[in-house]
């Protein structure tokens, strides 16, 4: 059995006594009581060192509830109301964690306990002086407050009926131990009242001598306790009256002493026993939860907590406390890894769809070159690597330590059966294997890793989410571009009587621009992965899906302009002298705009980022797209050999390319105005060439 499954048995034990208190002390009406104790809806976790000692603190509970409720179910009928029962008998408690009092129910009054408190000075004659009063309550320590000299209204209903404890039989009166003349206040001033004359206003002394009998109304006060007992009250039914009695001794944690010993002792365990340990036993189930949140699986996972009850050294030291310890590790380990699957079921859930369409292994497309179907399927391994969810391959890697141990113990068993058992064990001790300490780092790490990605996921779902449908329609797009819209450009074309050797270039002009665009999509999914790009005002969709949607029009853009457009450049100077070169550069100029229409779409994205490293990182992911056009242009003069364009021009336009935006990154507004001077200068450039081929 785990160490978790033990504590909860343990814990099962504690409730099932606990309940048995109640059910033989408490009756069914105290069934709220007994649900608040049971409410401890504790999560299958695991626990760190502590572990042992609460194990420990759990026996001593079960113990002391153990012999309680053995006592307890020696009693018969409810507790309660036995205890209800005793105080409707008896009108004077001594109090057994408060001495020096006695309590009076009829009137909720605490007095001195007379066998305690000096109540009488024998040197003096048994009496004391008025004015030695004051001083002789002070100096004394009651265990309470308020303790002052009764009036004789108090004084004469406490011993009238000649039920207080303190009372001696004398034919001639209610004499307290023998003695008649007690103090009390009386017409404002301190009088001796003696208790052989009736009434509370007859019998006085006029030496104002007298014992002492001090008492105290610290219980009541400021409350209607008296009317609310008084048998004439018509409110209160007699169980209730004798209810508040009751309430006054628990709220004040006041222990009575029963005239019978057993009404003492089941209120002992009811009142005070059983709160303690319920306290005790609520203490424990708080420190198993704290325990549960300390070593909940996360990617702060802190393996170290868990590994600390764990004696590395004498585990290192010996074979077979190293495989049992092993064995227990990773059967931890995997509680752990099963609780956290139930408590992130509906995110895994989610992205095992993903790992299904991911884990199709990729086959090359005989449309696609070989460097479309490299760029393809690394980017499926990249989705693959950083998209796939579940805790499978992590049960897999522990399970797959845990077999190892179970391996060695299964080889030590087959040793103890054979002959050589010594020599074998010796051989079997001296093999190389992990430290136990690393082999924990190692599996924790294992396990860290995959919560990493999971806590990365469920905070960002729609990024993810988006990220495997821009992943599928990318893909499928670009086959679409390779088989569809080809075989739509050729047939279009040879309907107009286009030669294939002419739309086969510009269908290889189109696939260089769609490939760099493809190059460009993964690129932005690694840097979402990589953390949050905070931006100056709130926008709906993260700055990587930005980028792609703004990538995704460009492509769209391109992919219009070769379907409608580049047809009709090539019409329009066909039969014109240097029609081809014309036809080049017209066709450069409308891809430009593009471009430039990319480039305006990224400017409110850059300056909308609050970090400069991200604003740099947009600029430099984005240069290879703005240049494009500058670099097809130059490749194509060289390679055609244009001597009627000047090297000037040629300078100027190449010197376009070495324009850095990167200073301007700070600047808003100059960074538009370059991207403006830039715009207007390409497309000056590009006339003045074309100018010069007219020459």
């Amino acid at each position: 059995m785990s160490n978790l499954a033990s504590l909860t048995a343990q814990r099962e034990g504690l409730l099932k006594k606990i309940r048995a208190i109640e059910a033989s002390c408490e009756g069914i009406e105290n069934e709220n009581n007994a649900k608040r104790v049971q409410k401890l809806n504790l999560e299958q976790a695991q626990y760190s060192a502590q572990r042992q000692e609460i194990a420990a603190k759990l026996a001593v509970l079960d113990g002391n509830l153990a012999n309680i409720n053995a006592e307890i179910l020696e009693l018969s009928g409810t507790g309660f109301e036995k205890i209800l029962e005793a105080i409707k008998n008896q009108r004077w408690y001594f109090i057994k964690n408060k001495p020096n009092i006695l309590f009076d129910k009829n009137s909720g009054l605490i007095w001195a306990n007379l066998y305690t408190f000096t109540y009488a000075e024998e040197a003096k004659g048994n009496w004391y002086h008025s004015s030695e009063v004051d001083n002789l309550i002070a100096d004394y320590s009651f265990g309470m407050d308020g303790f002052r000299l009764p009036t004789c209204y108090e004084l004469w209903q406490a011993v009238e009926d000649r039920t207080i404890p303190f009372y001696r039989d004398n034919s001639n009166g209610r004499r307290l131990f023998g003695l008649r003349y007690w103090l009390c206040e009386y017409n404002g001033g301190i009088a001796g009242k003696s208790l052989d004359d009736c009434g509370a206003t007859t019998g006085w002394s006029d030496t104002n001598k007298g014992a002492l009998f001090p008492c105290s109304d610290y219980l009541i006060q400021n409350s209607d306790y008296q009317e609310k007992v008084n048998p004439d009250n018509p409110v209160y039914t007699e169980k209730e009256r004798l209810q508040f009695t009751l309430d006054l001794f628990t709220q004040n944690e006041l222990l009575p002493i029963f005239n019978d010993e057993a009404i003492t002792e089941l209120y002992k365990k009811l009142y005070f026993e059983k709160p303690k340990l319920v306290e005790q036993l609520q203490e424990l189930e708080n420190q198993i939860k704290q325990l549960q949140t300390v070593t909940l699986l996360s990617s702060e996972f802190d393996y170290t907590a868990l590994l600390a009850k764990y004696d590395i050294k004498a585990i290192d030291a010996s074979l077979i406390k190293y495989y049992q310890a092993v064995q227990q590790w990773c059967r931890e380990l995997m509680e752990k890894v099963d609780y956290y699957e139930e408590q992130k079921a509906s995110v895994i859930k989610d992205f095992n769809l993903i790992s299904l369409k991911l884990s199709k292994k990729y086959e090359a497309d005989t449309n696609l070159t070989e460097a479309e179907n490299t760029l393809l399927c690394d980017r499926q391994h990249f989705f693959q690597k950083n998209f796939s969810l579940g805790m499978n391959s992590v049960k897999t890697k522990i399970l797959a330590v845990k077999k190892q141990a179970d391996a060695l113990e299964y080889r030590i068993d087959e040793i103890d059966e054979g002959e050589n058992s010594l020599r074998e064990l010796a051989e079997l001790e001296q093999e190389k294997r992990a430290s136990f300490a690393f082999l924990a780092e190692n599996t924790a790490k294992i396990i860290k890793n995959a919560l990493r990605k999971i806590e990365y996921f469920e905070a960002n779902h729609t990024f993810v989410m988006n990220a495997i449908n821009i992943w599928e329609n990318w893909t499928e797009g670009y086959r679409v571009f390779k088989t569809t819209y080809k075989e739509d450009m050729k047939h279009d074309c040879e309907d107009d009587g286009i030669e294939e050797e002419i739309w086969s270039a510009w269908y290889q002009d189109w696939q260089q621009l769609r490939y760099v665009i493809e190059l460009k999509m993964q690129p932005v999914i690694e840097r979402g992965l990589c953390g949050s790009m905070p931006t100056n005002k709130e926008v709906k969709t993260s700055v990587p899906e930005q980028l792609i949607h703004i990538l995704d029009e460009y492509k769209k853009q391109i992919d219009k302009f070769y379907k409608e457009e580049r047809k009709g450049i090539y019409q329009k100077f066909a039969f014109q002298a240097g029609g081809d070169l014309q036809e080049k550069f017209e066709t450069e100029s409308s891809l430009y705009k593009f471009v430039a229409m990319l480039q305006s779409e990224l400017q409110d994205i850059i300056f909308n980022c609050k970090n400069a490293e991200d604003r740099v990182w947009i600029l430099n992911w984005a240069n290879s797209l703005l240049d494009i056009q500058i670099d097809e242009v130059l490749k194509f003069v060289a390679n055609n050999d244009l001597q009627k364009i000047s090297h000037t021009i040629l300078d100027e336009f190449a010197a376009l390319k070495q324009k850095n935006y990167d200073i301007y990154l700070a600047d808003a507004k100059a960074y538009s105005e370059e991207k403006a001077r830039r715009e207007k200068a390409y497309n000056s450039l590009i006339f003045k060439m074309r100018k010069d081929l007219a020459k």
